[in-house]
């Protein structure tokens, strides 16, 4: 079994940066996960636009959440989406907090009434007047 990774605090790493996306895979022995960024963005201008994916070292002092409560690893899954900022150290990227989004049922919206019986195909009303 792997000792967990001491997640530093994000004012003593070298550069806290934060990345936006769908998590594509996830490693439970290791501890960490694969994030994918949601939105392709160019490091440069002119560049042509790439979506970065990041592998993120889950540490013991990593703040997991899921909207604003507090989670476990085990609760996050393949396909949530993901705001996690994280360090570049010695040990890989390691992340200071991932916070998932909520999930959210869409209320499925209602049938449609069936057309009336007295209604013109044509759009307008077929009684007589």
């Amino acid at each position: 079994m792997t000792q967990p990774t001491p997640v530093p605090s994000p004012s003593s790493a070298s550069v806290s940066r934060t990345i936006a996306g769908e998590i594509v895979s996830m490693d439970a022995r290791s501890g960490s996960v694969l994030v994918r960024e949601t939105v392709a963005s160019a490091t440069q201008k002119g560049q042509k636009p790439f979506r970065r994916a990041v592998t993120l070292v889950i540490g013991s002092g990593t703040k997991l959440s899921r909207g604003k409560a507090p989670v476990h690893v085990s609760d996050l899954k393949v396909g949530d989406y993901v705001v996690a900022r994280y360090a570049e150290t010695p040990s890989g990227m390691t992340a200071f907090s991932i916070r998932a989004a909520e999930v959210v049922a869409r209320a499925t919206p209602a049938a449609a009434p069936p057309p009336s019986e007295t209604a013109d195909p044509r759009g307008g009303d077929s009684r007589p007047h």
